[in-house]
């Protein structure tokens, strides 16, 4: 399974979910209930139009429902052109619910009893990266609360004791403040804010190791997490593996991907641009 798989899309889950409760019509109806209540919260009521620009003239709602009856959920009538229409919830919609998004918590542990017990492993680290930037004290709270609300509605016991012994192996590699031990190298140096070292600074440095990896000049997603990202790039720079970790979250890139940080970031790139042309130029 790739990593993008691990993501919360509702039409993923819904599609699982459907498989998952075939036998259990009630069940269903409560999934069907909590995805209708995400995308009332998005706003994502869809008007007959919406719903009928996506196929061929002569479909009409009534012949689509008749064919997917169980894809659609009435809403409430919203005001479009000066009238009330009727609006209706698109349950396999390709909409991804994220950490800051109401009941981010049930669709997660749906999610997580669609995956085997051999991916809950890497599902897990993912979402650590993911959607907590890699606060592993913040993420536990989160699980052990998933655990505690969602055992046996959801959650079976295997499940249950599986994202235990991951949180207990990951409790041995890290604290609970998610910082990493540093790498110990020799003589490495000791680098300062802007101390002038390497090129770049410690945030634009992990911006090339986004440019880096988004250009698929180094390893990225499932074959190079951050944590690793960080320690590579912690030997060669001399800056912090843990600092610059955290910097390659989504969070953080957004912060540092400032127009001045990038200008540097492609000024150093241009600069050994020019070095690999004059290399080239005296092999001539």
């Amino acid at each position: 399974m790739k990593t993008d798989d691990y993501k919360l899309i509702l039409n993923h889950i819904t599609a699982d979910e459907g498989i998952l409760t075939a036998k259990y019509p009630e069940k269903f109806e409560q999934y069907k209930q909590m995805a209708h209540m995400f995308l009332n919260h998005k706003g994502k009521h869809l008007f007959e139009e919406d719903i009928l620009g996506k196929y061929r003239e002569g479909m009409t709602l009534e012949k689509l429902f008749d064919q997917q009856t169980e894809r659609f959920v009435k809403g409430a009538n919203q005001q479009k052109n000066g009238k009330n229409q009727k609006t209706w919830y698109d349950l396999e919609a390709y909409e991804e619910i994220e950490h800051k998004d109401d009941f981010f918590d049930y669709f997660f542990a749906c999610k997580l009893r669609h995956v085997g017990l051999l991916e809950i492993d890497s599902f897990l680290e993912f979402h650590l990266e993911y959607n907590f930037d890699s606060n592993t004290k913040e993420y536990f709270r989160f699980l052990n609360i998933i655990i505690r609300k969602y055992q046996k509605k959801i959650l079976k016991a295997d499940i249950v004791e599986t994202v235990r012994e991951w949180m207990k192996l990951s409790e041995n590699h890290s604290d609970l403040s998610g910082n990493e031990k540093e790498i110990k190298t020799k003589n490495k140096v000791k680098r300062e804010r802007d101390d002038n070292v390497t090129k770049l600074n410690q945030e634009q440095t992990a911006l090339l190791i986004h440019f880096l990896q988004a250009g698929k000049v180094i390893l990225k997603d499932e074959n190079l997490n951050n944590k690793d990202a960080g320690r590579a790039f912690s030997i060669l720079t001399g800056y912090s593996a843990d600092s610059l970790r955290q910097n390659l979250s989504k969070t953080e890139l957004q912060r540092i991907s400032t127009k001045k940080n990038i200008s540097i970031v492609a000024n150093a790139l241009t600069n050994l641009q020019l070095l690999i042309d004059r290399e080239i130029k005296d092999k001539k």
